[in-house]
């Protein structure tokens, strides 16, 4: 019963020290499954909701604890860029546009796969009458993701700006064309728009 005694607690003092042994390599196989579930998880709720900053964090660290530094490090600088996006939004809302705008540079800077940055600088770019790289950065969004309808919404503002109301027409139209018909909100902001400008839909 002693040496019984003596083995448990000495294998609990080469745990609680983290001495490689059999608990470690336990403990080290339960972690490697425990990363793999976080992984697994965090692309679900990406598939769903790619906007959540959350889960690339949480997958960036199960990456990282597996070594596989080069996928941590691209989860890492989303969630970077989400950081200068929300906060460059903020700026936008206190009316501090050159500060909204550096913002979401720094974003796409951190990750040039961000749809809703370059959308969100097109936006502000149209607010300050930039209407020529607002096309830029909303024709960006859209091949980023063509499914992504606020790209569509603010390139046809860009054209309605400068008076180029069958550009603009087409912009919405291509909205319709591409964002899913359970989007109703997009979609009817965009058939509005057409109608407004003369415009006929299908």
């Amino acid at each position: 019963m002693k040496k019984q005694g003596f083995i448990i607690a000495f294998v609990l003092l080469l745990y609680c020290l983290g001495i490689p042994g059999a608990v470690g390599i336990a403990a080290e196989k339960q972690a490697a499954v425990d990363d793999d579930q976080i992984i697994a998880d965090s692309n679900e709720i990406i598939a769903d909701n790619p906007y959540d900053t959350v889960a690339y964090y949480k997958r960036g660290k199960a990456y990282f604890a597996k070594k596989q530094y080069d996928l941590a490090l691209k989860d890492y600088n989303r969630v970077i860029a989400g950081a200068f996006l929300d906060q460059g939004y903020l700026y936008e809302k206190r009316g501090e546009d050159d500060k909204a705008i550096e913002d979401y540079r720094l974003a796409i800077l951190n990750d040039p796969t961000y749809e809703m940055a370059y959308d969100h600088r097109g936006f502000m770019y149209n607010k300050i009458g930039k209407y020529d790289l607002a096309l830029i950065d909303c024709n960006k969004a859209i091949e980023l993701n063509p499914k992504y309808p606020a790209g569509y919404l603010n390139k046809g503002t860009a054209y309605e700006k400068q008076h180029l109301y069958k550009e603009a027409i087409a912009a919405y139209r291509s909205l319709l064309a591409n964002v899913p018909v359970e989007d109703t909100h997009h979609r009817e902001a965009a058939i509005k728009r057409i109608r407004a400008l003369g415009g006929t839909v299908e």
